[in-house]
């Protein structure tokens, strides 16, 4: 706007017989400020990828594309870009942990890492985090869902919740195999294990269990 009316000016001065005045160079004329993004709606996603899980493939509709490794695609990883929590995500597919386990469906969500330096004063910003993503979870997530303890399997520093609906429980009764439909965690690393960052790590995960594919029948 401010460039525009200097040229308004200078055609006003042309008209009345004077001279215009040398224009300003570019770098000293006021450039318009770009407007703050929108604020992302934190509870969209959750209620999301939510609902997500009861797609015929559990959470295909929220990828985005493949994760890469230099040139080659990783056929079953993920991008996307729902953010829970503010957090980072990427989606896997891979098969169950039993013979009779189907096929596992995760988005692991990052909230927080800190690297190994710092302990104390970063497990103070650790359990912020995960402070801040349980009071979205339980803010965001539809109605029928509740939460648990999640056990520290014995180090009093890990915390550990598992959100899940009436029908997931019932289901892990009369299972052989259960994933948690959704956890969300707090714990230190010491890097090396499963790909997990050294430090302490919040993570978020969504997870579903889809039933193993039926034996094709001969044809007669």
């Amino acid at each position: 706007m401010r460039v525009t009316i200097a040229a308004a000016g200078i055609l006003a001065l042309a008209a009345c017989g004077g001279e215009p005045p040398t224009p300003a160079a570019a770098s000293d004329v006021e450039q318009p400020v770009a407007a703050a993004p929108a604020a992302r709606d934190g509870c969209k996603d959750i209620a999301t990828l939510a609902a997500a899980m009861n797609e015929t493939e559990p959470f295909a509709s929220l990828r985005t594309g493949n994760v890469m490794l230099g040139d080659m695609k990783v056929d079953n990883s993920f991008t996307t870009d729902v953010a829970p929590a503010g957090a980072t995500c990427k989606m896997g597919r891979m098969s169950g942990f039993s013979d009779d386990a189907g096929q596992m469906h995760v988005v692991n969500c990052q909230l927080f890492s800190s690297g190994m330096l710092d302990r104390e004063e970063n497990e103070v910003k650790a359990i912020e985090a995960f402070n801040r993503a349980k009071a979205e979870l339980d803010k965001c997530l539809p109605a029928g869902w509740t939460s648990r303890d999640g056990g520290n399997d014995g180090d009093e520093t890990d915390m550990s919740l598992i959100y899940e609906t009436a029908a997931d429980i019932e289901r892990e009764k009369a299972s052989s195999s259960y994933v948690y439909p959704i956890s969300l965690g707090k714990e230190w690393s010491d890097g090396g294990f499963g790909g997990q960052m050294p430090g302490w790590n919040v993570t978020l995960n969504f997870q579903k269990e889809t039933p193993k594919p039926a034996p094709a029948v001969p044809a007669q």
